[in-house]
């Protein structure tokens, strides 16, 4: 392998381009170790009537749901692990808040925890494993909110304000739409990244780089948004909303996050897509993908080095945290996302993610100083 500079840079024991070390990581040579959690949340809001049938068994049909935007919460309750409709009435105690009661006509009425657990995995089923919900109570609405884990797909900016939604299609349809919407928030992210590396008088190599990534991203939109579209998803484009001026120190913790973590995950995630999706169309087209994915993950670390040049001894070290944070938090999502049609896209299964991801820390997020 030849040495590329640039990951020299950022790594002084990394001597590899990032498309070779995701080859060699792909090839199940390297041992697994370490650890590695992005989620998204849908918030669905109905009527006290609505949720008191889904209490009862029903299921009424929901026109409120929306997306919000990602969450970073850490230790929320995995209620993927529990299976509302296999609950034993005749051994739950109905003292607790958790516990199904019976109602007087002798049907089983859920408790707010499971029926919050139905009514998500109603709604969200291509999602894949539900991490946790919550139920807000009011006088004429109730709000559960759904949080599930989300692979990264692509770089986002403080200014985009939305999450790509798969609203009612099929598994793989709705991931390849919430895809689609992500990488032209990518379009987005990189302009204005640009914008404000510009003004804190970045190289104009670096800048050209960028430019060069926003365009690829077009081209990804493009072609995702027609894989979804083909497979009857609907894409929505992304939301954008203007955001105040940000100091060099927020924007390494974002580039650390954004870039470092979630686009280098996805570069991965991307190149595994382009070897073990079972459609050959599909396999073709991420293999383009997958080679620019790479390219940007190394621009995110050379814009890390550039940054973190800028930066003082504590803000090198607020950026490692948030590096190290954002580490933590994408392996929870990878354990629990195991959804078959998704697999035929070539996504990893949770099994191979958490490896993958494990294998991509020791070689590369551990090594960043």
């Amino acid at each position: 392998m030849t040495s590329n500079p640039l990951i020299s840079s950022s790594f002084n024991k990394l001597d590899v381009s990032l498309a070779a070390l995701f080859s060699v990581l792909l090839s199940g040579c390297y041992p697994p170790l370490g650890n590695c959690s992005a989620t998204y949340e849908d918030e669905i809001e109905m009527t006290p009537e609505e949720f008191a049938e889904f209490q009862h068994g029903g299921m009424p049909v929901l026109d409120g749901d929306t997306t919000a935007g990602p969450t970073t919460s850490a230790g929320a309750t995995d209620a993927s692990t529990t299976d509302a409709s296999t609950t034993d009435a005749s051994t739950t105690d109905a003292s607790t808040t958790d516990a199904s009661t019976t109602d007087t006509t002798g049907g089983v009425v859920l408790s707010d925890e499971e029926t919050c657990q139905v009514v998500c995995q109603s709604v969200g089923e291509e999602h894949g494993a539900l991490r946790s919900c919550e139920v807000a109570k009011a006088p004429t609405k109730v709000t559960v909110t759904c949080v599930y884990p989300a692979y990264c797909e692509g770089r986002r900016h403080a200014s985009v304000a939305s999450r790509g939604h798969g609203s009612d299609a099929e598994a793989a349809a709705a991931w390849l739409a919430r895809a689609a919407h992500d990488e032209a928030a990518s379009v987005h992210a990189f302009h204005a990244l640009a914008q404000e590396l510009a003004g804190l008088g970045a190289p104009a190599e670096l800048l050209a780089r960028i430019d060069a990534a926003a365009a690829d991203e077009v081209r990804h939109a493009r072609v995702v948004a027609d894989a979804a579209r083909a497979r009857g998803a609907e894409v929505t484009p992304p939301a954008c909303v203007a955001v105040a001026e940000r100091d060099l120190l927020a924007i390494a913790v974002e580039n650390a996050v954004e870039g470092c973590v979630r686009e280098t995950w996805a570069a991965l995630s991307a190149a595994h897509q382009a070897r073990f999706a079972a459609e050959p169309a599909m396999r073709s087209m991420y293999v383009e993908i997958a080679a620019d994915e790479a390219r940007h993950a190394e621009l995110a670390w050379a814009i890390d080095a550039w940054l973190m040049g800028q930066l003082d001894v504590a803000g090198r070290a607020e950026v490692a945290a948030a590096r190290q944070a954002a580490i933590a938090e994408l392996d929870a999502s990878l354990q629990r996302l195991e959804v078959p049609a998704l697999q035929r896209l070539g996504v990893p299964s949770a099994a191979v993610a958490t490896r993958l991801c494990a294998e991509l820390d020791a070689a590369l997020w551990s090594r960043a100083a």
